[in-house]
């Protein structure tokens, strides 16, 4: 799914309108509905209802809400905030038709004491203020209106985007921004949604289609995309039947050491989970007796430190290596990564102490081979770039590092980003906090190294691998709380991921 600016929403509709074609205030109608479908699954039918409508288009669409909720019986108050005296086009028309059907229902509002007057904390309210158009901070008036309701009202719903929220750029410079505890935004999600900076005004969001052209979102040009089920199953590649061990790769991965054996195994069960043929452990004695105690499917690389890793042997052997869990940052440790720099030509992930070796080591950063995999978080990240101002400064940064140095950055998170050095950006759908827990990444960089073991290019290993990983958390939640799930559960909740993707990928082929 392409995501698109403010500009880029504004040219959609525009598109839509003209190619359908259908009115401006048919489409407006249209997109109301959606929303009414999707709020009365939400509310009670014995809840009160509060409309706040702004002047513009995203008000035009809360009139048209309103009307539409009382025509099939919503307790339902509706409030236009007077921060102009000029509605939209088509707001000014569902003004219009909400008066003539319910013409005591709508109260012009002017103060701040005639809207504390009249509206009801206890209710739903529905924002519709301001939509994607705003480009600069609230003041005055509207931002008493704003932040009244958000220390007033306990449940708020908003209308394609919070109220004073930039969808496109930091708005870290808005005082006045909604609350809402959902957002039901209108075709595609906003990139500003993405970013744990506006966790506070956008906690969960869901996305309606509201039929805008299909055309005109393949014309329109992004190099930002939402990535998701769909979308990941096309990747997917179907294991022959004639296929044996060999057809899929030997891995090999480079983790754990003193106290850090838990690294080791929980990337080594994801690798073997992803796909690969076969998987072969470079680590410390302590480390490989845990994991062959419990992960009889891989193969032993005993290093002769007993305390970390500090040698490797024939990199060339193998198909993708992987190297970082938990292996530490002693100086042979570091001099290993460097030896995979300079002498392996193969598919490499490097992860969490590969990464604190390479900040520390910064122009290691110029032998990496085009293609290879990092995944920092964005603590790590920092370390290997520099510190940003904001989320969108951040992922600037990512992008140009993923360019810079040709590699694939996947900036861990909860819509984590995925840059390529073809310039494009990918955000993951999948995934939830339960995976904010200590070997969720080392869970990840093992799903990475099966996928590309097992013969994925590195666009598409990072894809697939950032999806599933998410996926498989999204499943252990049917039945597990958030709170107690262990990366344990993730991985052993990979098989059913990965079948449900199959069952999407076999259906799209027939």
């Amino acid at each position: 799914m392409k995501l698109f600016s403010a500009e880029q929403i504004r040219e959609l509709d525009a598109f839509t309108i003209a190619n359908e074609p259908i009115e401006s205030i048919d489409l407006m109608e249209r997109a109301s509905r959606v929303c009414v479908n999707r709020i009365i699954k939400l509310v009670k039918s014995n809840e009160k209802m509060t409309v706040v409508c702004g002047m513009g288009n995203n008000g035009g669409d809360g009139l048209a809400i309103a009307r539409l909720l009382l025509e099939i019986g919503y307790d339902c108050s509706v409030f236009v905030i007077y921060f102009t005296e000029e509605f939209s086009k088509d707001a000014k028309l569902n003004y219009g038709r909400l008066k003539e059907k319910f013409p005591n229902t709508a109260h012009a509002i002017r103060s701040m004491d005639e809207f504390k007057s009249l509206t009801n904390s206890d209710s739903v309210l529905i924002d519709a203020i301001l939509g994607t158009g705003v480009n600069k901070p609230i003041e005055g008036f509207l931002s008493e209106v704003v932040n009244y309701i958000n220390s007033t009202f306990q449940k708020i719903i908003s209308i394609d985007v919070p109220s004073g929220l930039y969808c496109d750029k930091s708005s870290k410079e808005n005082e006045s921004i909604i609350h809402s505890n959902l957002t039901l935004t209108f075709q595609v999600p906003k990139p500003a949604f993405l970013f744990a900076e506006n966790k506070t005004y956008v906690p969960e969001f869901e996305i309606l289609n509201i039929g805008l052209s299909e055309k005109g979102m393949h014309t329109i040009a992004t190099s930002y995309f939402y990535i998701g089920s769909e979308d990941v199953a096309t990747l997917l590649k179907p294991r022959s039947k004639f296929s044996h061990k060999g057809t899929y790769g030997h891995a090999l991965l480079l983790a754990g050491s003193k106290g850090k054996s838990g690294a080791a195994l929980i990337a080594s069960k994801a690798c073997l989970r992803s796909g690969a043929g076969l998987l072969s452990v470079h680590s410390t004695k302590d480390s490989l007796n845990a994991l062959l105690a419990n992960l009889p499917e891989a193969m032993s690389l005993v290093d002769s430190d007993l305390d970390h890793i500090s040698e490797m042997n024939k990199p060339e052997n193998f198909d993708a290596i992987g190297f970082g869990p938990g292996c530490g940052m002693h100086d042979d440790t570091q001099h290993v990564l460097k030896k995979l720099l300079n002498y392996f030509s193969g598919r490499l992930i490097i992860d969490a102490d590969g990464l604190n070796i390479l900040s520390e080591n910064k122009t290691w950063l110029s032998f990496l081979k085009p293609g290879t995999i990092l995944t920092p978080h964005p603590k790590e990240f920092e370390r290997l770039t520099e510190k940003y101002e904001d989320d969108f400064e951040q992922l600037k940064g990512a992008k140009h590092f993923s360019l810079k140095y040709n590699c694939i950055l996947i900036l861990k998170g909860a819509h984590t980003v995925i840059a390529m050095p073809d310039g494009n950006v990918f955000f993951n759908s999948s995934g939830n906090s339960g995976l904010a827990k200590g070997g969720s990444g080392d869970a990840l960089t093992g799903i990475l190294l099966g996928l590309l073991a097992r013969g994925y290019t590195p666009p598409q290993a990072a894809l697939i691998g950032t999806f599933i990983h998410g996926y498989a958390a999204d499943l252990c939640t049917a039945k597990k709380s958030q709170e107690s799930l262990l990366i344990s559960d993730v991985i052993e909740k990979l098989p059913r991921a990965f079948k449900k993707l199959e069952k999407i990928a076999e259906r799209n082929r027939f």
